[in-house]
């Protein structure tokens, strides 16, 4: 999208242009002017300069002082992605305190330590290992206790980050939750690599299918939903990852839980899954 000769601001005005017509139906000089703080002839001099690099895009109606898209319109700056301009819109209504036709769901944030992190992030990039002061919720160990550990990546499950190292004390690849890393100190010397995280490199090919329990209407919508093609939907997971997806799509508790409508997804090759849960949780 866009072109090299333009510059970005200009750009970023023909993307707001694209998006403004094309999901609010129309566009005048004052939308331009209100969003960048524009003058009136730089709004003019812009939709003159899109109107001339792509004639079939927008029409003029002078009676309403607006332009409109042509049923032949074609982003060449924006993205016309539906979730994309929902989360943006929603995002910019959020910020500015203002309502929207779209709003997110507000969820509690999990504030991870600057300084505590920063010795973590800068051991990964030197390939060593760090100490760390951990508040595990294993009820054996209520308090934060130190340990050595060898990081290398850091993971998201959508809901918190989590940081994948090489524990010293327990001798084997593990996730710790960001948020819990209350210090660090002393980096030190390296324990086992990345290259031997296999369940990290390791990945699994989840197949996913609509949930045969549904009407054949439903589950046609379904899968038109996730995009599958015919009928299934296959997604690469990291085997480290595999125990947040389970938990994520409630994949673990759906079945004796909830009733056929509430659970849309199910995983077809079960076995395989199942399999692969159990080796990256051992």
């Amino acid at each position: 999208m866009g072109s090299a000769n333009i510059k970005w601001a200009t750009e970023q005005r023909f993307q707001y242009l694209e998006q403004r017509a094309f999901w609010h139906g129309s566009l005048n000089r004052s939308d331009l002017i209100e969003k960048f703080g524009i003058s009136v002839p730089q709004a003019s001099k812009d939709l003159a300069s899109y109107q001339r690099m792509h004639p079939s895009n927008l029409s003029y109606d002078a009676s309403k002082k607006q332009y409109s898209p042509t049923k032949d319109f074609t982003p060449f700056f924006a993205s016309n992605d539906a979730d994309e301009y929902l989360s943006t819109h929603s995002d910019a209504a959020r910020k500015s305190g203002k309502t929207s036709l779209s709003t997110k769901l507000p969820l509690p944030v999990r504030t991870v330590s600057t300084n505590a992190i920063q010795p973590v992030i800068e051991s990964i990039y030197r390939a060593a290992s760090v100490e760390i002061q951990y508040q595990s919720m294993n009820p054996l160990k209520p308090a934060p206790s130190w340990r050595r550990i060898t990081p290398h990546a850091f993971g998201n499950d959508g809901l918190r980050w989590h940081v994948r190292a090489f524990c010293h004390e327990d001798l084997k690849f593990k996730d710790f939750i960001a948020s819990r890393v209350l210090d660090a100190r002393d980096i030190g010397d390296a324990g086992e690599p990345a290259s031997s995280d296999t369940n990290w490199i390791g990945t699994i090919d989840v197949q996913l299918i609509p949930n045969p329990e549904l009407s054949k209407s439903q589950q046609a919508v379904i899968a038109s939903e996730y995009g599958m093609k015919n009928g299934s939907l296959t997604i690469t997971v990291r085997k480290a990852m595999l125990y947040y997806f389970n938990k994520r799509l409630r994949l673990d508790v759906a079945s004796e839980l909830d009733k056929s409508q509430e659970t849309p997804l199910i995983v077809s090759n079960r076995d395989e899954f199942d399999s692969a849960l159990m080796e990256a949780m051992k």
